[in-house]
């Protein structure tokens, strides 16, 4: 256009702008406005503002604030919106100090902030771990008179929920009915959640009542995290009774509901009971993931089958799941009980061969299992092992080797293992201090 002598105005230029922004052709749209150059006449405040929220939104937030500093270098004055765009473009980006300062120059330029703008902000503070400011910002929102979107108030009762203050969460659900703002199943399910992470499951199934009540049906997600926590608390019989209703309310089971369960069963080693699970998840095409062969693992180590407990760990191999740190540790630690050193030691060593780091965790099931079979040599090794990983062994590992070494009549090394275990934080009791000296007397 500005070729052939034509020069669009500034309403035309900025639905041409907002077009190509829309369509993803940033490049494109930036191109078109740098080549006006910034004249007055094609470009108006909207046109800076329209070029900050797609930049933003297109995660350039460098190009983003490079156009906010050109729009006050035109001395006109950005609009909420734009704030709010480089806002949320800071807090993706996890900068929320910076976003933290933008919000207070909006107050100082007499901008309003609108809900929105406080819900980007509080999303950044909360992601970002910074609780006593999210919390802050709430209490100034409600203040300033603006009702928080429902987002909002999910975010908040989220994150009351995860810290362990349920009722607080009950405090911004009750302030949302009162306001009238409009909530649904994820709300309800937030609560649940909170409510069965707090062991009280009972409150958290009446809860179900009210969402019924309000004209709200439970989803998946309610009943897989009522049947969580009533496993959880052992009550297997109603958390199956929860996967009937689940079903019999037109919902398809889905590989978390089944996992979920698995891992229950497979706790109280109702083996049979896993056993149809695992039989009705194939009839419903349901594959298995790395977390069922685990569990299954788990629930075969539980009872002291170890031949299948392998069978599975296999089956998982042939499968194509890669075993993680997890799956490794729930077969050592059945080999370990088991006493079967040698199967417990091959696994350690493919764990390396498979480049999955053994944790703390693994290094004292190996330890304590050495120990029980009474290879000091062994078990001090990990132990040393350990500590040049950086990893300190637990009150047990230290404890039980310094005993075997003291069997072995390696006081020497006894000596300086009760050492090592006082210089990571850990007191020895008097009786370990006995068993070294009776060692050393030659009275054991």
């Amino acid at each position: 256009m500005a070729r052939n002598g034509l020069v669009p105005g500034p309403s035309a230029f900025n639905n041409l702008l907002s077009s190509l922004l829309r369509s993803g052709s940033l490049d494109e749209a930036w191109r078109l406005f740098s080549d006006s150059g910034g004249k007055v006449g094609i470009i108006d405040e909207r046109s800076l503002g329209i070029m900050v929220k797609g930049c933003c939104e297109a995660g350039r937030l460098d190009r983003g604030f490079e156009v906010f500093a050109r729009l006050k270098e035109m001395n006109w004055s950005p609009v909420a919106y734009v704030f709010t765009a480089l806002i949320d473009g800071c807090c993706k980006r996890g900068d929320v100090e910076r976003a933290g300062g933008l919000f207070s120059e909006m107050s100082r330029l007499g901008l309003v902030a609108k809900r929105n703008t406080y819900r980007v902000l509080l999303d950044g503070y909360l992601r970002k771990g910074m609780k006593g400011d999210g919390f802050e910002l709430y209490r100034k929102m409600k203040l300033s008179g603006v009702v928080p979107t429902v987002q909002t108030c999910n975010l908040m009762m989220n994150v009351l929920c995860k810290g362990g203050d349920v009722n607080g969460a009950f405090e911004v659900f009750d302030e949302m009915r009162e306001r009238g703002i409009a909530y649904g199943v994820v709300t309800f399910n937030i609560l649940i959640r909170g409510l069965c992470r707090d062991s009280r499951v009972c409150e958290a199934e009446r809860l179900v009542d009210l969402m019924k009540r309000s004209g709200i049906n439970p989803d998946v997600i309610t009943y897989n995290t009522l049947i969580h926590g009533f496993c959880i608390c052992g009550k297997l019989d109603k958390a199956f009774s929860l996967f009937d209703q689940l079903k019999s309310n037109g919902h398809s089971p889905s590989l978390v509901t089944y996992n979920t369960l698995l891992a229950g069963f497979a706790r109280a080693k109702n083996l049979p009971a896993v056993t149809d699970l695992v039989k009705e998840m194939e009839e419903r095409g349901i594959s298995p993931s790395k977390v069922t062969y685990t569990i299954l693992i788990d629930a075969f180590t539980r009872s002291d089958d170890m031949q299948k407990a392998s069978d599975v760990y296999s089956s998982m191999q042939k499968a194509g799941f890669v075993p993680d740190a997890h799956t490794y540790g729930v077969l050592v630690h059945g080999f370990c009980t088991k006493g079967n050193m040698k199967e417990a030691s091959k696994l350690f060593k493919s764990m390396r061969d498979g480049h999955v780091e053994p944790n703390d965790v693994i290094y004292n099931m190996m330890i304590h299992g050495y120990c029980k079979e009474g290879s000091s040599y062994r078990a001090l090794s990990l132990l040393t092992e350990m500590g040049e990983k950086g990893m300190v062994p637990n009150f047990g590992s230290y404890s039980r080797t310094i005993e075997v070494l003291c069997k072995d009549c390696k006081c020497e090394e006894a000596e300086d293992l009760l050492n090592a275990m006082v210089k990571s934080g850990l007191t020895p009791p008097v009786s370990l201090h006995d068993v070294i000296s009776r060692a050393k007397s030659g009275t054991d």
